[in-house]
């Protein structure tokens, strides 16, 4: 009697077990998680971000007319890109898709993209609601999955506020100039020697970094912070004055504005900061212009990781908005230090050597 009742019950519930699953998984912004911070979107963007729903069939039977029906949160706006897969449709805030058949252990996958609200008051979260329906030997099955994503507002009043603190420093920096003469303890040797050296930044070694930095991958920043590093360290031994390093680096980003075109005028100051921290160190070391191998290396790094540190966390954002994972980004402020190290050393070495053969 006991085997009998066991081969009843195998007999019922058998074709459950092995009845077939969809399993049901999306990903939006389609973008490169590994770098960029994944289930977030921005308000007031001009652009559409992509999302791609994945089906996968994880049992062994082949599932049949599968039907799946996507609703997007907060009213955002839908297109339906030219992919692959077809039977693909957006009607209202709904997005409805048809596969006529999944095998077992495949996967399939469509991609929509969606434009977020033009603007909100407060960070929101919104749910995109799936509902998958299939067929397999059983019958008919469905099964839900959601999708929850946070929606930040646009950071106009950053962008703005950047905006206004970029002028007063800007408006600092030559008030302060004109208060204590800085210009004008500048030989005009002292000038030429920036130009050349900003020049090779701004031009030569910029290029050789947009060249070829792909090829480094997350290294490839090392390209630049490293010659910057260098040429830095060469301009502080050899002009030996206040101000120093933010006249190279506003000379720098002067000279990208004319050969790349660069839109910097009204961050100007922001990039300046980056020699006001050097010079600030230079005077708080007793108007040590990286005389010593130790300075050389804590200026270079100071400006390295301070450089990079401004992109990734308030450029990017506040700017671009464009929102990077925060590993990734605290990554490249570390690479770029050690850039910064390593060219703060390299360069120590060649200035003594340049500024003996010019004594």
């Amino acid at each position: 009697m006991k085997l009998i009742a066991i081969l009843i019950l195998l007999i019922f519930f058998l074709p459950q077990l092995a009845a077939a699953e969809l399993e049901i998984g999306m990903d939006i912004p389609l973008k490169n998680k590994e770098i960029y911070q994944e289930n977030r979107l921005v308000a007031g963007v001009s652009w559409h971000e992509r999302g791609q729903v994945v089906l996968t069939n994880t049992g062994d039977e082949n599932l049949h007319n599968i039907l799946v029906s996507m609703d997007v949160p907060l009213q955002m706006d839908i297109e339906i890109p030219v992919q692959e897969m077809k039977n693909i449709s957006a009607d209202n805030n709904n997005v409805t898709a048809r596969i006529g058949e999944l095998g077992p252990g495949e996967s399939i996958s469509f991609i929509f993209s969606v434009k977020p609200p033009e603007s909100i008051e407060f960070k929101k979260k919104g749910s995109f609601a799936i509902l998958a329906s299939y067929e397999d030997g059983t019958g008919t099955h469905s099964t839900s999955y959601t999708h929850v994503v946070e929606v930040v507002p646009p950071p106009s009043w950053i962008t703005y506020g950047t905006v206004l603190a970029s002028i007063c420093i800007i408006l600092l920096a030559f008030l302060i100039a004109w208060k204590f003469n800085v210009l004008e303890a500048f030989t005009t040797i002292d000038l030429i020697t920036i130009a050349l050296l900003a020049g090779l930044i701004g031009v030569v070694f910029r290029w050789f970094w947009q060249t070829f930095n792909d090829l480094l991958g997350p290294l490839g920043g090392l390209l630049f912070t490293i010659p910057t590093a260098v040429l830095m360290i060469i301009a502080l031994q050899i002009v030996r004055k206040p101000g120093t390093a933010t006249l190279l680096f506003t000379v720098v980003e002067l000279v990208a504005l004319v050969v790349w075109g660069s839109n910097i005028t009204v961050w100007m100051g922001w990039y300046m900061t980056e020699g006001i921290i050097v010079d600030i160190l230079v005077l708080l070391f007793k108007k040590d212009y990286a005389d010593r191998r130790s300075t050389a290396i804590i200026y270079a790094v100071a400006r390295s990781a301070y450089a990079y540190w401004m992109f990734y966390f308030f450029f990017a954002p506040a700017v671009w908005k464009v929102y990077y994972a925060p590993w990734y980004a605290w990554g490249e402020v570390g690479i770029a230090a050690i850039g910064g190290l390593i060219g703060g050393a390299i360069g120590y070495s060649i200035a003594k050597k340049v500024r003996g053969a010019m004594i």
